[in-house]
């Protein structure tokens, strides 16, 4: 059945009061049971800064006046500084601001669907991110996930329509390289996206035959603002910390996990055994500089990973196995009850891998319709690279999820588009079934369409 627009828009308005309403309630149940984690796990390291930021006007290691944070980028400490600025130092404020960020990241992903292909799948895609459990899970918690999904998807919708427009708009390609700043900022994964941009960009030329004039502005246009941000904060680093490094977490990443899976594999040891050898080897920092410090963690786990290519291989394709389909039943404890974990898990896996098929489904079809080609693989390249990047040791025993989440929204757009067509195929088979007994029947169910709806 066809809904009118105005019955869209409702629909559409009950999703977001839904998800507004819903994830509040879910982060005041938490305020309220003391469920929220401030102070284990990354979360101490994003709120430290942050309140370094609100109450000194600096970026340094929360307690440790004059020495500067450098695990951390500043993008995420800053939202929280922002945010208790207007409403005091309250992480319940915090969360309630992301939890509509939340709302925004449903609005967007409609708004892309709808623009590229209909309304009705635009629906489903909002529908589907209301539903994504990650989505709901990082909404609720002091860590940078939920936030990263709204730069995503915002890089995403910028790219699309930088990639499908006629003419070169600079602007637009300048705007996409400051939200993929910003993202960097939140999450350092994003750093080497810029790659992807370049070689779509000439790939794109290639195909258009466009000028080479047109391809330097866009390209200056794009890197511009990357320049002045990210290599704003790499010298600042180089000023305060005496270090080009973007974050010293990228040492610690590739040192304390993927070094130490090498090394547990190779070796045979327990992973947490290794880690400790390879801490012990190394030794703590003591008086020495943390831009020193980290500069030579970072080229020791280089020279584990090179001397040990096979195992770094095998040990990466193993995060990215736990980045994709690991899944915990974490919702549930909190609400006060546990249910048969092994058979919950099973369930969750199930679901997980059926919207890996549909999604995938929906990126055949996209791609078989030979229409904006190139603008869909910069959108689907996005999500890939995110999990490629990602993937590692640091993704094993239920971390994945947290690596899985932000690029989640993109999937969906995709597993709208192949349950969609699931719905039309059904459709349409169920009319000609009835047909068949009923001849004479009038033609009541028009087969639902891929293509974009207007108006």
């Amino acid at each position: 059945m066809m809904l009118s627009m105005r019955s869209r828009r409702l629909l559409l308005a009950a999703i977001l009061c839904v998800c507004v309403l819903g994830r509040g309630a879910y982060v005041v149940y938490l305020v309220h049971t003391n469920a929220v984690v401030t102070t284990h796990g990354d979360a101490p390291t994003y709120l430290g800064p942050a309140k370094e930021l609100i109450d000194h006007g600096r970026f340094d290691i929360a307690g440790s006046p004059g020495v500067p944070e450098f695990l951390r980028t500043p993008g995420y400490p800053v939202f929280i500084a922002a945010v208790y600025g207007i409403f005091g130092q309250r992480n319940a404020a915090v969360l309630l601001v992301q939890v509509a960020l939340s709302a925004v990241t449903i609005l967007l992903a409609y708004l892309f669907a709808a623009r590229v292909w209909s309304v009705p799948i635009g629906l489903l895609a909002a529908l589907f991110t209301l539903l994504e459990p990650l989505q709901n899970a990082t909404s609720s918690t002091l860590l940078t996930e939920s936030l990263s999904a709204l730069l995503l998807i915002v890089v995403a919708g910028i790219g699309f329509t930088a990639l499908t427009r006629d003419e070169p708009r600079p602007a637009l390609w300048a705007l996409l390289g400051l939200v993929i700043a910003e993202a960097t900022l939140v999450r350092p994964v994003t750093y080497y996206l810029p790659l992807l941009v370049v070689v779509v960009l000439i790939v794109r030329r290639r195909l258009r035959r466009e000028r080479w004039l047109d391809l330097v502005k866009i390209m200056v246009a794009f890197l511009v603002p990357l320049v002045v941000l990210v290599g704003g904060w790499q010298l600042r680093n180089h000023e305060r910390v005496g270090s080009w490094q973007f974050s010293g977490i990228e040492a610690k990443n590739v040192y304390h996990y993927r070094a130490a899976g090498v090394i547990a594999r190779a070796s045979g040891v327990p992973f947490a055994e290794a880690q400790h050898e390879l801490d012990k080897r190394f030794g703590p920092r003591g008086a020495e500089s943390q831009g020193s410090y980290y500069d030579r963690m970072y080229r020791a786990g280089i020279r584990i990973l090179k001397s040990h290519p096979a195992d770094t291989f095998i040990v990466t394709a193993q995060g990215l196995g736990s980045e994709l389909f690991s899944v915990r039943v974490k919702f549930f404890e909190y609400l006060g009850f546990r249910p048969a974990s092994g058979a919950a898990e099973a369930v969750a896996g199930s679901l997980l891998v059926a919207f890996y098929a549909v999604a995938a489904y929906g990126m055949a079809l996209v791609i078989r319709r030979r229409k904006d080609v190139l603008a869909h693989v910069f959108v689907v390249g996005v999500a890939l690279y995110i999990l490629v990047a990602s993937a590692g040791p640091e993704a094993m025993g239920g971390r994945g999820e947290r690596f899985r989440a932000p690029i989640m929204p993109i999937l969906i757009l995709y597993a709208a588009v192949g349950a969609h067509a699931i719905y039309a195929s059904t459709t349409r088979r169920a009319r000609t079934t009835a047909d068949r007994h009923d001849p004479g029947a009038p033609d009541t169910h028009p087969t639902p369409r891929l293509a974009p709806e207007r108006g």
